[in-house]
């Protein structure tokens, strides 16, 4: 409420509608509570996987390569791994978000509108959840909204760096950029919608 507060104030983030877009949670107790349902979004999880499925691709297939190329994935040194995770990429796209962007919209002007949407909100969040500390950002916790295209974080759970400093896996990154991620984005990648949004978000938090 306060980040959207900030953001509708600001002459340059309130014309571009730079908002996140939010539901109810009502607490009952210390270990309960309720979450409001976000009508029309799927996770990023649901919507790869059921794409996959329909283009007859393995789920898992990038995973798939890296264990063909080093069964003893696990023994391996930090920079085997990175080589091994390099040689996964190039032989797969990455391009299944994009692809979905584009194949779910009715006109060209519907997907030119819900990619905006989608990068606007994307970065809009990178900032925020940096902000916050936030955490656990895997594609099961990232939803789109399949109307506007805007990208919704649900599971709030590791918030304040306990995802940084936690004893087994911490992790070392602000926010979640992969390149699944970027490709859904215009033809700059993060170079342009991405970064003037990140810019002007993070310039409004700053001020404030």
């Amino acid at each position: 409420g306060l980040v959207n507060t900030l953001l509708l104030k600001d002459p340059d983030t309130f014309r571009r509608n730079l908002t996140i877009q939010r539901y109810a949670v009502i607490p009952l107790s210390t270990n309960s509570g309720l979450i409001g349902w976000v009508p029309h979004c799927d996770t990023l999880h649901t919507l790869i996987r059921d794409y996959r499925d329909k283009k007859k691709i393995l789920l898992n297939i990038e995973h798939r390569i890296m264990l063909r190329m080093a069964p003893d994935y696990d023994h391996l040194t930090v920079m085997q791994k990175v080589e091994v995770f390099e040689h996964a990429l190039e032989h797969t796209h990455g391009d299944d978000l994009a692809k979905l962007l584009w194949l779910k919209s009715p006109s060209s002007e519907v997907w030119f509108d819900r990619r905006t949407n989608y990068t606007r909100s994307l970065a809009v969040m990178s900032i925020v959840g940096y902000i916050l500390g936030l955490g656990d950002r895997h594609p099961s916790n990232l939803m789109l909204d399949r109307l506007s295209g805007k990208i919704l974080h649900i599971d709030f759970g590791d918030c304040f760096e306990v995802a940084m400093t936690r004893e087994k896996f911490p992790e070392k990154i602000p926010f979640r950029l992969t390149r699944m991620l970027i490709n859904a984005m215009e033809v700059t990648g993060i170079e342009g919608t991405y970064r003037r949004t990140c810019e002007s978000v993070m310039s409004v938090l700053h001020r404030n």
